[in-house]
């Protein structure tokens, strides 16, 4: 059974106002860039089903990138793998990002955010989001790699020129093929300087010890790092500046932060579930699909919107609400299924680590309005600007 579908386009510049769940016709829309999947019922059943394909290959060929380098990394990274490939690729950096790793970096972010901090002139309304969401992310890759602090500068603009493709403007193909060689590139000095000098215990140690194994290719290895690297800042620069920007215009809510550091980690779940930076999850069907009554063409593109999901009150009770209680709150931010975002754990820690440092140190502080803007590009929310007053 195919039913007539309502016309919906998620990466229109007022797509994001949609309040959540289900249009009145039902939840799966159609538009002039494919199907889009606005339910959190009907959102989890595609990310889980093998049959629907990550779109990031095609999006690369959208943008002409259709052969060299750059296109045979996507082509053969963990992203467009399924079955034992992907179980293969994936579970060495699950091993290494498991909760053990994440819980114990705990510490490390503490100074690295209090050095971040130590920058800041508290005296005067202070640029958060360059001095903190966009430094804190990378700083904490060139830990896990076992790359120099210095570098961080680099891997944030790495991640966040190759992660631009997101934004779906083909006249950045240029910067993005450029980002891409240069952190190619980056990358090869990097093994090499760690095989020469010895390994560690770090990310890309771990990543060259599975090679030597005989468990990735040398192709692999650097398809792993490469990968890790792109995703490694921008996604979470802008969601900690989301988080931050949430939780200190709720004046209510911060306080109970202040007097409760506990509250914390849910207050972070939540700000992801209400303003989850990665707004689109696109994939293709590979075959004839029946989803909700409706047949999805093989090749057609679907896009879940997690903010649309997210905000679903046929699972959120008042889902427009921030509720510090709620039960069964895991949104769809980082996806859900054998694709689930491997870095999530440490993203979350990254950012509740930044709310209880404002907590402990500046309890008064406050968004300067005038100096903050919150957008919004292919369907996803970004931080323009973000200024905070620390001590009013």
């Amino acid at each position: 059974m195919t039913t007539t579908l309502p016309h919906f386009d998620p990466f229109s510049p007022d797509a994001l106002a949609h309040p959540g769940g289900a249009l009145a016709d039902g939840p799966l829309a159609l538009g002039s860039v494919g199907y889009t999947v606005l339910s959190f019922e009907l959102g989890t059943t595609v990310l889980r089903d093998s049959r629907f394909q990550n779109a990031a290959l095609k999006l690369m060929e959208d943008f002409g990138i259709t052969g060299g380098p750059v296109h045979d990394f996507r082509a053969q990274s963990m992203l467009m793998a399924e079955g034992p490939r992907h179980l293969r690729l994936r579970t060495p950096l699950a091993r290494f990002m498991g909760p053990a790793t994440v819980e114990n970096i705990r510490g490390v972010l503490r100074e690295i955010i209090q050095d971040l901090a130590a920058d800041l002139d508290p005296s005067v309304p202070v640029d958060f989001h360059g001095g903190i969401d966009r430094r804190l992310p990378a700083r904490v890759y060139c830990y896990l790699a076992g790359a120099p602090a210095e570098d961080a500068p680099k891997v944030a603009s790495l991640s966040e020129r190759t992660l631009s493709l997101l934004n779906r403007d083909p006249s950045m193909t240029p910067v993005i093929l450029g980002a891409y060689e240069e952190l190619f590139a980056y990358l090869k000095d990097l093994v090499a300087r760690k095989r020469a000098e010895g390994l560690g215990e770090d990310m890309l140690s771990f990543l060259i010890a599975q090679h030597d194994a005989g468990k990735l290719s040398e192709d692999e290895l650097l398809n792993e790092a490469t990968a890790m690297l792109e995703a490694s800042s921008v996604n979470t620069t802008h969601q900690t500046g989301l988080v931050v920007w949430t939780l200190l215009r709720n004046r209510e809510i911060w306080q109970r932060l202040v007097e409760d550091p506990t509250l914390i980690p849910a207050a972070v779940v939540e700000v992801l579930r209400l303003y989850p930076r990665p707004g689109i999850v696109s994939r293709i069907a590979t075959e004839d699909i029946e989803l909700n009554g409706t047949v999805i063409p093989a090749g057609s593109d679907v896009h879940v919107a997690v903010w649309s999901a997210n905000r679903d009150p046929a699972r959120f009770e008042n889902p427009a609400d921030f509720m510090l209680g709620r039960e069964r709150n895991q949104p769809l931010t980082f996806s859900t299924g054998s694709h689930n975002c491997l870095g999530q754990g440490l993203a979350r820690v990254e950012m509740e680590e930044v709310v209880t440092y404002l907590a402990e140190h500046f309890p008064n502080a406050v968004v300067v309005e005038e100096g903050t803007e919150i957008g919004q590009a292919g369907g996803r929310w970004l931080v323009k600007s973000l200024t905070v007053d620390l001590k009013p």
